[in-house]
């Protein structure tokens, strides 16, 4: 279900769905298992986590993946703060910079009101939620917009789906345990806070029912929506 971190555009070609690398382990402590691959997601999932770490139906996520639009930054000596928007939220990522006196070498050469991608982790600051910054690239291929959204979403499903088995599991192999194990993954499901909108949602499902080997066109896709939704897809 998880990605690689690696160079931006191969992680978003390809890296996602090697299936065969190391998914997660285990931590000593409690046992909790965390993702040590890169996870992609939108910004409304950022927000409406609630917990301090980022996390997807009950799994732990150590780097997530964003991409969307430089909107504005601010550069102190310290830190540079980007503002990243993409169609479900804006959300602000900190790059703190090497005290080497010219902090402008460290900067990661992209341009405001361009597409990014952005690898960090997730932090609270001031009761806000912020992306510290691993890696910055500019995005110089629309498909990787495209693959993202597409990525995120499959690995929004992928993770209710794993939540849910693990629920199942935990009732057949230890009825008595069910209810007090598997509390944390039904809330989850049940809150509704995916992060994704019905729309979002309503693509996947119709591009994982197109058989063609090119793939579905864009004005095919569209010809499911009314107009008034054909910008939201856009």
């Amino acid at each position: 279900m998880w990605g690689d971190f690696s160079r931006g555009n191969d992680s978003a070609a390809g890296g996602f769905l090697n299936t065969t690398a190391n998914q997660e382990t285990t931590e000593n402590k409690g046992g909790v298992k965390r993702s040590q691959n890169v996870v992609p997601v939108v910004i409304q999932q950022i927000r409406n986590c609630k917990d301090e770490d980022f996390t997807l139906f009950g799994t732990p996520v150590q780097i997530i993946k964003l991409v969307g639009i430089l909107r504005s930054v601010e550069i102190l000596s310290t830190k540079a703060t980007y503002t990243i928007e993409d169609s479900t939220g804006s959300v602000k990522a900190i790059l703190w910079l090497e005290n080497d006196g010219d902090a402008a070498t460290n900067l990661p050469s992209v341009k405001e009101d361009s597409y990014v991608q952005v690898f960090g982790s997730l932090r609270n600051q001031d009761n806000e939620k912020m992306i510290m910054v691993l890696r910055m690239f500019p995005v110089d291929d629309c498909n990787i917009v495209t693959t993202h959204l597409l990525e995120a979403i499959y690995a929004r499903l992928q993770a209710e789906a794993d939540s849910k088995k693990m629920v199942t599991d935990i009732k057949v192999n230890n009825p008595g345990a069910a209810l007090a194990n598997s509390m944390s993954f039904v809330d989850q499901y049940d809150s509704g806070t995916s992060g994704l909108t019905p729309i979002q949602e309503k693509v996947f499902k119709i591009l994982q029912t197109d058989q063609t080997l090119n793939g579905m066109s864009r004005s095919t896709l569209l010809t499911n929506f009314p107009p008034n939704q054909h910008k939201q897809i856009k």
